[in-house]
């Protein structure tokens, strides 16, 4: 009887350490991580945000020509404050130079950046989708002039 209670308290024991070091993976931060963001850390348009808002977490980017002149731009999902993620292109004017769209809200968790021709000519649509808790939701998004342009929403302003 003794040897069951030391065994199940070694159980235990070994049980909550195990979850104690998990969680802590889990709780790694995306703004040093990298794993989510998928460009490289040091990617000349990301460390020009970073410059810009070093207070800003980096949660995911996505590299395309959104802008439709030919230079990759970059779209920056972050976290300004613990109550919301905001959304922004860094548009490359491909000089060395670049220029900051309007912020808009980004899902709250399991951020995704999609890109699509969906209408077969330039520029090229992206679509982010997420949740928050139990809510999932998307958009399509388009660049008109600078400017992020919401084309189609489902469930989007219930994830953000």
């Amino acid at each position: 009887m003794k040897n069951e209670k030391i065994l199940v308290i070694c159980v235990l024991c070994c049980t909550f350490i195990f979850l104690v070091g998990c969680s802590a993976i889990f709780m790694e931060d995306s703004s040093v991580s990298g794993k989510e963001l998928s460009v490289a850390e040091d990617h000349e348009i990301l460390t020009y945000f970073r410059e810009k808002y070093p207070d800003y977490t980096i949660i995911k980017c996505g590299e395309e020509d959104v802008t439709g002149n030919g230079f990759k731009d970059l779209i920056v999902i972050h976290n300004r404050n613990k109550e919301q993620n905001s959304m922004v292109v860094i548009m490359n004017n491909g000089d060395g130079d670049y220029g900051f769209s309007n912020e808009l809200p980004a899902p709250a968790e399991n951020q995704q950046i999609e890109f699509k021709d969906i209408d077969n000519k330039p520029p090229i649509e992206f679509i982010v989708s997420g949740s928050k808790g139990s809510n999932f939701g998307l958009a399509i998004f388009r660049m008109v002039e600078g400017e992020i342009v919401d084309l189609f929403a489902d469930g989007f302003e219930d994830c953000c």
